[in-house]
């Protein structure tokens, strides 16, 4: 399948990303007050890995093996700790020409303010956000139209995970989006087929051309 860029074609996916940290009570070692996750999802629980062919989640470099890779859903990393750090999520995708997504996440294990914590009530940080692709090669448009196949496994977070009252809005721009990206493909298609067919057109009226002068001349030695 070609790598060729698809000019003039722009296709946004959404996703969320995040962290859900459960405080472990007054007993927890002094190391481990909290159990936490940090993830990549899809909105609706659709499996990403029809774009998704792995996410990097970088930890602190005080944890064993900060660097983890992850190449099928879900896409989180789960561990013990006691602090708050920066991680970076890398989203790599099914064409390896495209451009991997960086994202920054603060990891929060605190509720906000003053709100005492509870071992009952997961502090969540989670963001929204659309991977855009700006003229995607075939290879990858294909697999952004096809969109997902199936759902991901299911996940013990996802009771902690918001609801996007969007998600139907969305899904009715997604849907008018690969309507709108047929439509140009299609006429892509037709303008191609016009091109081949003035080219031919053409090529037959310099040879029609060429092959009167030649009657021409032949015409005039004889005379």
């Amino acid at each position: 399948m070609s790598h060729e860029r698809q000019k003039g074609v722009v296709v946004s996916k959404p996703i969320a990303y995040g962290s859900v940290a459960m405080y472990l009570g007054r007993k927890s070692e002094e190391t481990k007050t909290h159990r936490w996750h940090i993830y990549v999802r899809g909105i609706a629980g659709e499996d990403l890995s029809y774009m998704i062919s792995k996410v990097v989640i970088s930890l602190h470099n005080s944890f064993a093996n900060p660097v983890r890779v992850l190449t099928e859903p879900p896409y989180e990393v789960s561990e013990y700790g006691w602090g708050e750090f920066e991680t970076k999520i890398q989203i790599y995708f099914q064409d390896p020409d495209e451009k991997p997504v960086d994202i920054i996440h603060m990891l929060i294990l605190y509720p906000p303010g003053n709100q005492i914590a509870s071992t009952k009530k997961p502090v969540v940080s989670e963001f929204y956000d659309e991977l855009v692709f700006n003229e995607p090669s075939e290879l990858m448009y294909k697999k952004l139209m096809a969109g997902p196949d199936k759902q991901a496994p299911p996940n013990p977070l996802q009771e902690h995970w918001p609801v996007y009252s969007e998600i139907q809005d969305i899904q009715v721009l997604t849907d008018a989006q690969k309507f709108l990206a047929q439509e140009v493909a299609q006429t892509k298609k037709l303008l191609i087929e016009a091109e081949t067919e003035a080219k031919e057109l053409k090529e037959k009226i310099a040879a029609f051309e060429a092959q009167r002068k030649l009657e021409a001349k032949a015409k005039a030695a004889a005379s």
